[in-house]
């Protein structure tokens, strides 16, 4: 083990030459020495506070101003006496306005600042902002800065902050702030007000009665000191030692607790973190070397149960020794001085009552630490695992040993029974893998006779995974890993070929159900990622065989989901019962088997997808013309509304309705012709007779037998269901429905329209002969109004007017007549006669009305 005062003789003696004139100078401040000493061995900072007058800011400048750089013959100190008005910039250093002009970006020219010297003094500090205060100590805890995307590394490693305020008065003030030094800094020290030996202050009086000031000569250097922090990085701990920190850590924190319920005003000096255990190692580490450097120059560097006394300068309020405190608490006037002496008196106390159950706790460590990791259980479990193979005991064994291996026991001599339970494991996982694979299952294991384990084998494989694990994490089975690893690979080349196989044979099975194919690819999904997960762990132990693995592996995910998917289609080509269940429902229940079959067999092979369109496609073809074939409607609109909602459910069910409404195409104009036929029967078409056209019977007749039946309408709907399939049509052709379709539904309207003209027009005829006359010779108002009475009594002017059949009509003969050929033409003649029955009528009217006025 390296000596620091065997390799570096002159940096120890420079350091106790160096410190040696300031404790001859500064009396009654041991402590805080102690505490500095330790602080620049680990890198860490101190705080030290205290009334004025008692040479805090003196020390500091005393120590961290005489270490100097060889290079510049100078300290590398940032010194700065805060006060409110102190900024960020006057700690971190200037802006650096050359980057904020040309780039608009806020950063500093950190080497004017703390971070750009090795040492840093803070006076007063406690006088700044609270806000100011946290982020320097954020950036003495990091030794960086973070200035938007640039992160600058310092040199600090040491800084020393006083401040002429006490902790109560901090606490009062601030408890937020005070916890957070008491979290980043390592060393807190009071300085009293007196002296506790009355020789101390005579030899101060005596000393400055003569106009004697402190002379130093000692000369410590940053490489110096850079030798010594380099031993401090080399001191060994042992697993022994570590367990008295965590202990010594854990109890100070529970017994300075319970003083605070006891004590309202007291706050513990040190705050209790996972950091500060961290800190806690390295000062530990630091004390060993101080240890060497004073006391012990023949001493290896390494940590004893015996230096964890030295961690009460970390854990502690450093102050004065109890029997100094004793001595001062006597003289004590202040509130505030007696407050922090009796926090030293308390802490010190407690420290050392836990510190004695902490050895004695560790003596008894060996035995303790032995009956919690209880390697006998791994033991036994090894041995049952040699007699019968289990691979859910062997796998929960090997990551129990994992855990308590890796790190490992605090002590050596428990380490030897788990290493023996793990060789045990690994002997019994080699015989298991030395068998291969098996028809069978393992005798005296739980699985049922006649299980093979390429199926069923997830925890065979996780057994074999975890023990890889325990080989390859804990450095005293290394030397199985590698044979593990290729008795591992030529197994798992056995499973993926039996899971290839099982696969295979679902082609065989014909009771096998869609749900069950899920199931399964889901099982198969869940082995073959198993085997990839044991295999990508071979690439260390057998780099060669992984190789293999990965081939095999994309080979079986290929076979798997070829012999899945000719087994599915199988299962949705074979001939299906006829039911009475909703299409669309049947639809959705197998789309949603398929979406599921699909996803599974994705997740084995990405590279073969398209089942789900490929085997639905018959069916949504099929589901199509049931509802398209046999949908009943009256009016093509309600046909129009079955279509759309069969495109619509094809989409919902991730179908293209395009290539299914194309290949339906013949159905829906066989029922649209259909439709016209029904349209275009011969409706009879009597004259009315001569009482009809006076009394009404006429309208009753033409709404009954005309106007309920009237396809008025149909050639629009037709065009609009035509543009409402127009995503089906054929990219050649102007609409998705023939010609033949239209001039079916067209001819029907037309032949119903001209029935119903010629019905108006007789009846409008035989109105005008019969009240014409009367028209023609009215001498009074009572013939009028006789006249008048007629017309409306025949309800000719209700059927034209109100209820507006006339334009009705007109509205149909326009889109009729806008049709090329015959049949339009046709349309245009009858509108012509429309708007002749329309004029006679209002001729006719418009006289009755104004003889009926003027009489």
């Amino acid at each position: 083990m390296t000596h620091p005062t065997t390799s570096h003789p002159h940096a120890a003696q420079a350091f106790r030459r160096f410190f040696g004139e300031l404790r001859e100078t500064y009396l009654e401040r041991e402590t805080l020495f102690t505490q500095i000493e330790l602080a620049l061995l680990c890198r860490e900072h101190v705080l030290v506070v205290g009334p004025p007058g008692t040479a805090k800011s003196a020390i500091a400048s005393a120590v961290l101003g005489r270490i100097l750089d060889e290079t510049t013959g100078g300290p590398s100190l940032f010194a700065k006496q805060i006060a409110e008005s102190t900024v960020q910039t006057d700690l971190i250093g200037p802006v650096d306005f050359k980057v904020l002009t040309e780039t608009g970006r806020t950063e500093y020219i950190t080497d004017d600042g703390i971070l750009g010297s090795v040492h840093a003094f803070l006076d007063e500090v406690f006088d700044g902002r609270d806000m100011l205060l946290r982020s320097i100590l954020n950036v003495l805890h990091e030794r960086e800065l973070k200035h938007g995307r640039r992160v600058t590394s310092g040199r600090t490693e040491c800084a020393i902050m006083t401040s002429n305020r006490y902790l109560s008065e901090v606490l009062s003030r601030s408890p937020e702030l005070l916890l957070a030094f008491a979290d980043r800094l390592s060393f807190i020290n009071f300085v009293p007000k007196s002296f506790a030996r009355r020789a101390s202050r005579a030899a101060m009086l005596h000393r400055f009665m003569h106009g004697s000031r402190p002379e130093f000569r000692a000369v410590l250097t940053l490489q110096q000191l850079d030798l010594l922090q380099e031993a401090v990085e080399k001191v060994n701990v042992s697993s022994q030692v570590l367990e008295g920190v965590e202990l010594l850590a854990d109890g100070l924190e529970r017994s300075l607790s319970a003083q605070v319920s006891k004590l309202p005003d007291y706050v513990p000096t040190k705050y209790f973190s996972q950091r500060s255990v961290v800190k806690a190692l390295w000062a530990l580490k630091a004390a060993v070397v101080r240890d060497q450097i004073y006391q012990h120059p023949d001493r290896q560097l390494e940590a004893t149960i015996e230096d964890l006394d030295s961690l009460r300068w970390f854990f502690l309020l450093g102050g004065p020794p109890a029997a100094e405190a004793e001595a001062l608490l006597k003289v004590a006037v202040d509130p505030r001085e007696r407050a922090q002496l009796e926090i030293v008196r308390l802490e010190q106390k407690t420290f050392d009552e836990t510190l004695a159950k902490v050895r004695n706790e560790l003596v008894s460590g060996v035995e303790r630490e032995a009956s919690a990791l209880s390697a006998g259980e791994d033991v036994s479990a090894s041995e049952a695992l040699a007699r019968s193979f289990q691979p859910g005991l062997a796998s929960i064994t090997a990551q129990r040993l994992l855990v308590k291996l890796v790190p490992g026991p605090r002590h050596r001599d428990n380490r030897a029974p788990l290493l023996g339970a793990a060789r045990g494991l690994i002997t019994a996982v080699e015989q298991r893998l030395a068998r291969g694979m098996t028809s069978q299952g393992e005798p005296g294991a739980a699985a049922a006779p006649n299980t093979p384990e390429g199926r069923g084998g997830l925890q065979l494989l996780t057994s074999f995974k975890d023990t890889l694990e325990l080989s390859r994490s804990v450095p005293e089975l290394r030397s199985y890993f590698s044979s593990l690893c290729e008795a591992s690979a030529r197994l798992l080349e056995q499973m993926l070929e039996m899971i290839a196989l099982s696969a295979e044979g679902v082609e065989f099975e014909d009771g096998l159900k869609i749900e069950g194919l899920v199931a399964l690819a889901d099982n198969l999904e869940e082995e073959i990622s198993q085997v990839s997960a044991l295999s990508g762990l071979l690439a260390e132990g057998a780099p060669a065989a992984m190789e293999r693995l990965r081939v095999a592996d994309v080979a079986v995910r290929r076979r798997v989901v070829a012999s899945m998917r000719r087994r599915a289609a199988a299962a949705f080509q074979a001939p299906r019962p006829a039911g009475k269940r909703d299409p669309f429902e049947a639809l959705s229940t197998d789309s949603r088997r398929l979406t599921q079959l699909e996803k599974s067999l994705n997740a084995l092979d990405p590279s073969q997808p398209g089942l789900k369109q490929e085997l639905l496609q018959p069916l949504g073809l099929a589901y199509a013309k049931q509802v398209l074939s046999t949908t009943p409607f009256d009016r093509i609109e309600q046909y129009a509304r079955a279509a759309q909602m069969v495109a619509e459910n094809l989409r919902q069910e991730g179908l293209a309705p395009d290539a299914v409404i194309t290949e339906c195409r013949e159905i829906i104009e066989q029922r649209l012709v259909e439709h016209a036929r029904t349209l275009a029967r011969e409706v009879t078409s009597p004259p009315p007779a001569p009482t009809a056209v006076i009394n009404g019977d006429a309208y009753t007749f033409y709404r009954n037998s005309f106007s309920v039946r009237a396809p008025d309408g149909e050639l629009a709907a037709l065009l609009g269901l035509d543009n409402q399939l127009a995503f089906a049509r054929p990219q050649t052709a102007a609409s998705f429905l023939s010609e033949g379709v239209r001039q079916a539904v067209a001819q029907a309207e037309l032949v119903f329209a001209h029935t119903r003209i010629k019905y108006l027009r007789s009846w409008l005829t035989q109105l005008l002969t019969a009240l014409m006359p009367e028209l023609e010779s009215l001498k009074g108002k009572t013939e009028a109004e006789r006249t008048f009475e007629r017309l409306v009594r025949s309800r000719f002017p209700l059927l034209a007017l109100k209820e507006g059949e006339l334009v009705r009509l007109r509205g149909v003969l326009g889109t009729l007549g806008a049709m090329q050929g015959e049949l339009g033409e046709a349309a245009r003649k009858l509108g012509l006669q429309l708007r002749g029955i329309d004029e006679d009528f209002g001729r006719f009217s418009k006289r009755v009305l104004e003889m009926r006025s003027t009489l």
